[in-house]
């Protein structure tokens, strides 16, 4: 069945919700990326991680650290739309400890879990840049939008249905993103078979609902912003992912990591999705996901 939604003014909405703190302490990740960017080149080259000698701090370090002016332009400018649109979709999804937790993980967990897992590939390189991290802020994605809509837009949608958005975005990134092999047609397949099946119980349960997804139940309220921030969701969530994906993973003096992209996004929607469906990260008052 769908839930009540409540769509009151979206301008006084966020002047209630979103908080000074919160945006003072977002915006420390990038202070933090720059003062790692103006220290002497060779003192940045030592943070990185390099698979050939690692160790526990610049399997930190690294992933705040950036050699060249367009790796940190890149990796700054996705921190700002993702944190930004993610930020708003939770607080205006009522998400804001799903979102704050996950943060938390993000910065500080999986710096040195994905510099460890990228032992698993040896090979004599190093590796540095934020887009690990970037790319795990883009794996919540899924379940941030999904409960903004359901909160805010379309009632018959719930956290349950963020696989929906989980998948389709692995099938592209497949069969678009990634040069195409066997096992990414398998993988583009499967993921997209598995869409459709979540896609399809949405549509089930939409049909038992009372929530309108074409009309966008205009009686719960104006429209106005609330679709807005939606759309810029949805174009954030497919296409961030895309863009930490290129077909051309080469670059000057570099290669895209397309293993660390692949699992902070994957493990970083997978843990959360799991955890709120046991409950764990529910605000007060939740039991896990709900219709």
């Amino acid at each position: 069945m769908s839930k009540p939604l409540d769509r009151t003014g979206f301008v006084d909405a966020l002047r209630r919700r979103v908080r000074l703190l919160d945006v003072a302490l977002l915006a420390v990740v990038p202070v933090v990326m720059l003062a790692g960017y103006v220290l002497p080149y060779p003192i940045k080259r030592s943070l990185a991680f390099s698979y050939v000698d690692p160790s526990p701090i610049t399997a930190v370090t690294a992933h705040y650290v950036h050699l060249s002016p367009g790796h940190l332009v890149a990796n700054l400018a996705g921190y700002a739309v993702l944190a930004s649109v993610g930020y708003l979709l939770a607080v205006l999804a009522d998400r804001r400890r799903l979102f704050g937790l996950s943060m938390v993980v993000y910065l500080f967990v999986f710096p040195p879990v994905l510099s460890a897992l990228n032992l698993a590939v040896p090979r004599p390189a190093i590796t540095y840049g934020f887009s690990g991290v970037n790319m795990a802020i883009a794996g919540l994605f899924p379940l941030l939008l999904a409960g903004y809509l359901g909160r805010r837009l379309i009632g018959t949608v719930s956290g349950r249905d963020a696989p929906v958005l989980f998948f389709l975005v692995m099938a592209l990134i497949a069969l678009i993103a990634i040069p195409r092999r066997p096992v990414t047609l398998l993988v583009a397949a499967g993921s997209g078979l598995v869409a459709l099946v979540y896609m399809g119980r949405l549509v089930a349960n939409a049909g038992t609902g009372s929530g309108n997804i074409v009309g966008f139940d205009r009686e719960s309220g104006p429209l106005e912003g609330w679709v807005e921030l939606g759309a810029a969701g949805v174009i954030v969530a497919i296409g961030y992912p895309l863009v930490g994906f290129p077909a051309d993973v080469t670059g000057p003096g570099l290669v895209v990591n397309l293993y660390v992209h692949t699992l902070g996004y994957s493990i970083a929607f997978i843990v959360p999705y799991i955890a709120f469906e046991l409950g764990l990260l529910t605000e007060p008052g939740e039991k896990g996901f709900s219709r």
